[in-house]
């Protein structure tokens, strides 16, 4: 029956000349073999399905009445072979997974979602199956819909979302994060051009986190002379001058940020340099703000309040790694929050000081660096320092700046 359905006669509007057989003299089926005692139970129960017409076989020659040659499925008893089997036909199957598919389309409203179930459906009305992002059992597919739908409300913790959705707080993360994280993957817009190579593999919670399913509550990190306003109160930064936390589960209340004293912003990717910058001080005209990763949305929300509380003549930069994803994050943080945002230590004077420092990357790296550099999937500005990289098969991390680094942005 796996045969079968995985034959041209399933296919809609499709006919096949082909029998579904199984060759037992070829070992299609491991368990008939010439002296296993199991042998003769098999063949007993050959001749039970065929009595029942459910197949027909046939005597490898010179051995009849004692090994089988092939078994083939009779077609015409297909209702009685899915009784039989208990199997769900491959039809039937289908005709439920599109009607899942239609009423979450119904509940759902992000465009990434809408287009991932609009390509399962119509890859299920032409072919009878899902594509592998929607494989496996029914109560997984049933799930992974309705995480989707669930999640349509926006962030919420993991172990939340499974209780809310299954009464089972670890379900969520037993059964569903991998596929979950692979759908995020395929048709997230933002996710889909940040694929680099093996070294830059983006992290399952951070995939997750696009999607709204969060590990636990992200801590926002900044440092600088910035006002909180809230519904109730205004809270005024400029007294922790070795930084500030503001935890996620409190930015739904936050109505916007005070920056007028702000004449520059400064985004760090990574920690260490973030700390060490915090640690030296920072000019009271000045936000330094730890960007970490790929960013997600809840944390987009608050780099969106920045944006919007700047000043026209404020100047806003970024500080990552020299490698391609920092110039990934640049690129995104440009184009989706701040236009006008510039590179800070990136560029190819500074690759040419630390390249004796640098980090010997793989072959299937920088070949997916000159990929992405020829689609045009981050900002021209990185174009010759990313010829450099090409030519050295180096990249640069941040912390080896730090000897050398001043706050003179």
């Amino acid at each position: 029956m796996d045969r079968y359905e995985r034959s041209g006669h399933c296919l809609p509007g499709k006919r096949s000349n082909r029998r579904v057989v199984l060759s037992l003299s070829r070992g299609e089926y491991p368990p008939y073999r010439e002296n296993d005692p199991r042998t003769p139970e098999i063949n007993a129960a050959v001749e039970r399905l065929t009595a029942e017409r459910l197949v027909t076989s046939a005597w490898r020659k010179g051995y009849e009445g004692w090994l089988l040659d092939k078994v083939f499925l009779n077609l015409d008893s297909l209702p009685q072979i899915y009784t039989r089997t208990g199997r769900t036909s491959i039809a039937d199957t289908a005709d439920l997974l599109c009607q899942l598919l239609r009423q979450a389309k119904a509940q759902i409203q992000t465009p990434w979602k809408l287009r991932f179930l609009d390509e399962e459906l119509s890859r299920i009305e032409k072919n009878l199956r899902p594509s592998r992002l929607l494989s496996g059992a029914m109560e997984q597919v049933k799930g992974i819909l309705t995480v989707l739908q669930y999640t349509e409300e926006g962030p919420e913790l993991m172990r939340v979302i499974s209780v809310n959705c299954f009464h089972d707080s670890k379900y969520l993360e037993r059964n569903l994060l991998s596929s979950l994280s692979s759908i995020v993957r395929a048709y997230d817009p933002e996710l889909a051009n940040y694929r680099t190579a093996d070294e830059e593999l983006l992290s399952q919670s951070a995939a997750l986190a696009q999607l709204g399913i969060l590990t636990y509550p992200e801590i926002f990190e900044f440092c600088g002379s910035v006002q909180l306003f809230f519904a109730q109160s205004t809270l005024d930064t400029s007294p922790f001058p070795k930084g500030f936390c503001l935890q996620s589960e409190n930015l739904d209340g936050l109505l916007k940020i005070g920056l007028d004293d702000i004449h520059t912003v400064l985004f760090v990717e990574n920690r260490t340099n973030y700390r060490h910058i915090l640690l030296r001080g920072v000019p009271a005209h000045q936000l330094v703000i730890l960007h970490g990763g790929f960013y997600s949305p809840t944390r987009r929300q608050l780099f969106k309040l920045l944006s919007s509380g700047l000043t026209a003549s404020a100047k806003v930069a970024f500080w990552g790694d020299i490698d391609l994803g920092g110039f990934l994050m640049f690129t995104r943080l440009k184009q989706f929050v701040f236009p006008a945002l510039e590179p800070y230590r990136m560029g190819l004077e500074d690759y040419c000081a630390y390249r004796n420092s640098g980090s010997a990357r793989s072959a299937a790296y920088l070949a997916s660096l000159q990929k992405h550099m020829e689609q045009g999937a981050f900002d021209p500005v990185f174009t010759p320092v990313a010829r450099a990289i090409l030519e050295d098969g180096r990249t640069i991390e941040q912390e080896i700046m730090l000897s050398n680094h001043t706050n003179c942005y």
